[in-house]
């Protein structure tokens, strides 16, 4: 068995073609598929049921590939100690970030890092929540970023780092602008630009609770976003209006979009490190404890 056997085999996998697979990897279908059935000869079971040009993963295939993700995970840890070594790192924390956050302690956190420590080396991420899951369990990232506080299941442990005010993106001209607060039920009346629930599953969870108060009305979502940038542009030329952390907010600001607190009823969101559940290195636990520290500031 070779590392490119496993990386061909991941990547059928995922593109369910020998064809597409082939012109990712720049050969041609013929040797990627012998390249498979090789494999499978060595494992001495099928990976693959082939069937009219459609191909799905058997048990044993679909048990093979979170394997080869975690082999080639270790191939690309060891590659990538090594070579921070090289330039002088002597510990290293890979930090997944999802929910598309960009929040200024966060900043402030990576630049304390490198200010105190300059010797460990920090690699940043973007991903989402169930990427964040399992590359923890993977041994892929040592810690992820979230506003998902369901999260941290089995395998997995979450520390609360700090919190952040939500608020109201309202274009300019708008009703809303006549309050100080926006109350949830008054934001409601209007089509609401929402980020995806895939690309910000945390953001989406934390919204989705406040809505299942029975006395507000239902919500209607005019468009889903990747991020706050293309929230801010559609509040802007007046499709709806958007909802998100007051600092995340504030970051994308446009000239045609006012930020409003909502009412102190509504909860702050919390921001999360998640960690796998089992011993974690000196340099992760130093890395919490600024993160807490900055929270706490």
């Amino acid at each position: 068995m070779r590392i490119r056997h496993l990386r061909y085999f991941l990547i059928v996998a995922e593109e369910q073609s020998f064809a597409r697979a082939a012109a990712r990897v720049h050969i041609e279908p013929s040797p990627l598929s012998r390249a498979i059935r090789d494999l499978e000869s060595y494992l001495g079971v099928r990976l693959l049921h082939r069937t009219k040009g459609r191909i799905q993963l058997t048990w044993p295939g679909e048990i093979f590939r979170e394997e080869a993700r975690r082999v080639l995970a270790y191939m690309d840890n060891a590659l990538t100690r090594v070579q921070s070594a090289s330039q002088g790192y002597r510990g290293r924390v890979r930090i997944g970030i999802a929910d598309s956050l960009a929040q200024p302690r966060l900043t402030q956190l990576l630049a304390r890092c490198r200010e105190e420590e300059p010797a460990t080396e920090i690699r940043i991420v973007e991903m989402t929540v169930n990427e964040m899951h399992k590359a923890l369990l993977h041994d892929e990232i040592d810690a992820g970023f979230t506003v998902d506080s369901t999260v941290a299941t089995n395998g997995l442990t979450k520390f609360r780092v700090w919190a952040e005010r939500p608020a109201i993106a309202i274009p300019t001209h708008h009703p809303l602008l006549s309050l100080d607060k926006v109350p949830l039920g008054e934001a409601l009346r209007y089509p609401l630009i929402l980020c995806h629930p895939e690309h910000c599953a945390g953001g989406r969870n934390v919204i989705n609770h406040w809505f299942e108060d029975d006395s507000l009305p239902s919500p209607t979502i005019a468009e889903h976003v990747s991020g706050h940038e293309p929230m801010m542009m559609l509040v802007a030329a007046g499709y709806g209006i958007g909802i998100g952390l007051e600092s995340q907010l504030s970051i994308y600001n446009h000239p045609d979009v006012i930020v409003r607190p909502v009412i102190d009823d509504i909860p702050d969101t919390a921001t999360f490190i998640v960690v796998p559940d089992r011993p974690i290195s000196a340099e992760l636990e130093r890395f919490i404890k600024r993160a807490q520290q900055i929270g706490e500031a």
